[in-house]
Parts: structure tokens; C-alpha cells; sequence
């Protein structure tokens, strides 16, 4: 299993003090266009796209007939079309999808991919410098369309860290200048590694990471990218009978691998035992209490002040202070 690069100390320190603008070349964009796309979405989504007023965001996953979430993705709702902002390089494999399920819809599926790109900006200053660079920012659940040079771009508020902040969509051939403006705003250029890093701190999962195949969303605390209350749609059946049952097994927590007191432990030998371990891709994964598999391994990074932390779907019966092995070392639930 890799290891996460270490957040780079100026970035760590300006997301948390003031704000960072960082590329997000996994984000891809989708747009749906046609007659039918408002219905053809909400029955292909997890959420209630069709409640979803005009100018309104909307976070959602897409699942299989078993209920487990395949990608996450923010939707925008236009006038003329919806945009689909979809996480974890998932776009081309989600738009496949909709295309096999496009019968007599009047709809169309177009990859952005070449064209649109992501930028985010996060920290306790993101919104003050969206509003510096580009105009005043949107509230949460919905979006902006602010001019920019001779095209638009696109503004929607995400919360990728412990403070939050702004996606920015802007076309490709502008995002340089975008993230030009941005930093003259007064947004520091930062890593990944503090993003990733900072959203394992405040729990926020992804479905490409956290989710996937075995994992309901419920489970991996994706519980507001769903509807329970909506018609029909891929994997309605399980949401439905979650529902009814009131609860699930496992649930979402955070873990500290091996002592959180050493800071960051992560030797060279450590680094290359995992990267280069023999087990596979799915025991690697598994989180172990006495020997038994209770869990599974999500996002993992390195902390500045904890090390190696992870997110982790594991059983409701584990405690706080039971001592578990994730990736082969030592790990324990981080408390709130």
C-alpha cells in the first residue's frame, strides 16, 4: 500500500490560518443536456434531482443494483443543462454508465474532460478570497456563474478540510489565470497532501475512496448524497430496506495508525515494507481486531501532528479503545 506524501508546511499552515487554491486534476466534468435529463438523472442518482431547484448544488453518488455507492459527484443544476463535478477520476466510468442506461431518454452525456478544469480553495479566508478574485460566493446547496474573461466559470462551495472553502470550474484554457487571480486574492498555493490530510481530520469521506464495492453509503457516512424519500432508481431497493430496518452494522471512523505522540513515524524501511507488501489488494485494506477482519481501510494520509491517519468503515460492536492493525500496524479510533 502507498504512502502519502507529508503535507508541505506552508500549505498546512496557510489552510489553516488563511486559505490555499490547489489544482484537482481528479475531478472531471459531465455535461447532461436534452428533454428528459431532469428525470433521466433522478432516476440514475441517489439524491432528489428532481427537488433541486435552478441555480442549486447538490452533493450524489451513483450506485449498483446492490447499493453500494460506484462515484460521487456534485450536480449542478442549469437552466439549459446539468453539470456534474465527479470525484476520484471517475468521470469517463460514470458517463459510461448513464450512456448504457440512456433507452428512450432525450438526453445526451458529454465528457468535459478536455475542457473544464477544477481548482478548489480552502481554509478559514476560502470565501473572502472568492469574493477578492471573482465576486461574492455562493451559500452551500447551490452555485454561481460569475463572468470571467470571455467565458463564465462556475463556483460551488465544498468542504475538502476541517474549514471548508470553494470549487472553481473554470474552462482550461483560463485556469492558470484563475489560479493567477486567486493567489493575488491572497490564497497561498498549496498540496493535496494538506487537503487530504485535513479532510481525514474532519471526517469527511469520498465515495471513490471510502466507498466502492462491499460498503453501503450509510455506512461510510454518505448518508446526505442519498434519498430514501424519492421514487424508483438504481439500488432504491436496498436504500429502501436500510430504511426500514433503522440501522446499519458499520460506520464511519477515524484512525490514528501506530502512536500518535511520535508525530509522523513513517521510516524508510516502513514506507518500503508497504508499498511493496505481498498481501493483496483487498487484505490490505482490512482492518483486524484479535485476528478477525471488522473493517475496511479508506483514505489514508499523514498528518503533521499524528502521523499516518486514515478513514475507516468498521463494525458498530468495535469500541473507542479497542486496539486494531490497519496496513500492517497498529491503530487505534481517533476520538472527536
Amino acid at each position: 500500500m502507498e504512502i502519502p506524501p507529508l503535507p508541505d508546511p506552508s500549505s498546512w499552515s496557510a489552510l489553516h490560518d488563511g486559505a490555499i487554491v490547489v489544482a484537482l486534476p481528479s475531478v472531471g466534468s459531465l455535461r447532461i443536456v436534452g428533454a428528459d435529463r431532469i428525470a433521466f438523472l433522478h432516476g440514475q442518482l441517489a439524491n432528489d434531482v428532481r427537488s433541486l431547484p435552478a441555480s442549486g448544488a447538490l452533493r450524489t453518488v451513483q450506485l449498483n443494483a446492490k447499493g453500494h455507492a460506484l462515484a460521487q459527484m456534485t450536480l449542478h443544476r442549469r437552466d439549459d443543462d446539468v453539470h456534474l463535478a465527479v470525484e476520484d477520476g471517475a468521470a469517463e466510468a460514470v458517463a459510461r454508465r448513464l450512456r448504457d442506461h440512456v433507452v428512450f431518454d432525450e438526453v445526451e452525456i458529454e465528457d468535459l474532460g478536455g475542457v473544464l478544469r477544477t481548482v478548489t480553495v480552502q481554509g478559514p479566508a476560502a470565501r473572502s478570497v472568492i469574493e477578492r478574485a471573482f465576486g461574492e460566493p455562493p451559500p452551500p446547496g447551490a452555485f454561481a456563474s460569475v463572468a470571467f474573461g470571455d467565458a463564465s466559470l462556475l463556483l460551488s462551495a465544498s468542504r475538502r478540510s476541517v474549514p471548508g472553502g470553494v470549487d472553481v470550474h473554470v474552462l482550461a484554457r483560463q485556469a492558470d489565470e484563475a489560479s493567477r487571480r486567486l493567489a493575488d486574492a491572497g490564497a497561498v498555493r498549496g498540496d493535496v497532501a494538506s487537503l487530504e490530510a485535513s479532510r481525514v481530520e474532519a471526517g469527511v469521506p469520498r465515495a471513490g475512496r471510502d466507498a466502492g464495492p462491499g460498503v453501503l453509503p450509510q455506512e461510510a457516512g454518505l448518508d446526505d448524497a442519498i434519498s430514501t424519500r424519492k421514487g424508483c432508481y438504481l439500488g432504491q431497493e436496498t436504500m429502501a430496506r436500510i430504511e426500514a430496518r433503522a440501522q446499519v452494522r458499520r460506520g464511519l471512523v477515524r484512525l490514528v495508525l501506530g502512536d500518535p505522540a511520535q508525530g509522523d513515524p513513517v521510516t524508510g524501511a516502513e514506507e518500503a515494507g508497504m508499498e511493496g507488501g505481498a498481501e493483496d489488494d483487498t487484505t490490505a485494506h482490512d482492518v483486524r481486531a484479535d485476528g478477525r477482519v471488522v473493517g475496511r481501510l479508506g483514505t489514508m494520509a499523514r498528518h503533521p501532528r499524528w502521523g499516518l491517519v486514515a478513514l475507516a468503515v468498521v463494525r458498530s460492536g468495535v469500541g473507542p479503545d479497542a486496539t486494531l492493525v490497519a496496513a500492517g500496524r497498529p491503530a487505534a479510533i481517533l476520538r472527536p
